[in-house]
């Protein structure tokens, strides 16, 4: 049986395929459980873990991409969560390598992942602006340029 069909039989989720990659739409509960049960299944490398800022619709998308060595597929999962507050629990006790994946999302986007003890600037350190991948972002607002030379 497919992934996705496994999916779809033991989740609410929606999901469909394109060619080696199933794209996967859940909600927040049950974020983590997709991905436990992905990383029973087979997914065992995590690649990413990111956001996509939906600022008219006020919620980002988080998302992650796992894949199979066996299958030879990748599978996408998403959820939105609320812009104002952007909590959502860690996967790191699945995959490891994902506390930094979420590091950079929580630097840039300004989304928690609860559980994750990493969340601390690492590309940001002294930043006293607001997180600079959100699209309401102004970088014209604390830059300054005088003849060249950034202040």
């Amino acid at each position: 049986m497919k992934i996705e069909e496994l999916l779809s039989q033991r989740f609410d989720v929606m999901c469909r395929r394109e060619g080696h990659t199933v794209y996967v739409r859940t909600e927040q509960d049950l974020y983590v459980d997709v991905a436990r049960h992905l990383k029973k299944e087979g997914y065992t490398r995590l690649l990413t873990v990111s956001a996509v800022d939906w600022i008219e619709d006020e919620e980002f998308e988080i998302y992650y991409l796992v894949h199979s060595k066996e299958d030879k597929d990748y599978v996408k999962v998403s959820v939105r969560v609320d812009r104002k507050n952007p909590v959502i629990p860690t996967l790191s006790g699945i995959w490891i390598n994902s506390e930094m994946h979420e590091r950079e999302a929580w630097e840039m986007f300004g989304i928690t992942f609860e559980g994750n003890n990493m969340l601390k600037p690492l590309l940001t350190e002294g930043w006293k602006g607001p997180p600079p991948f959100r699209k309401d972002f102004d970088w014209r607002e604390y830059a300054n340029i005088k003849d060249d030379e950034v202040v």
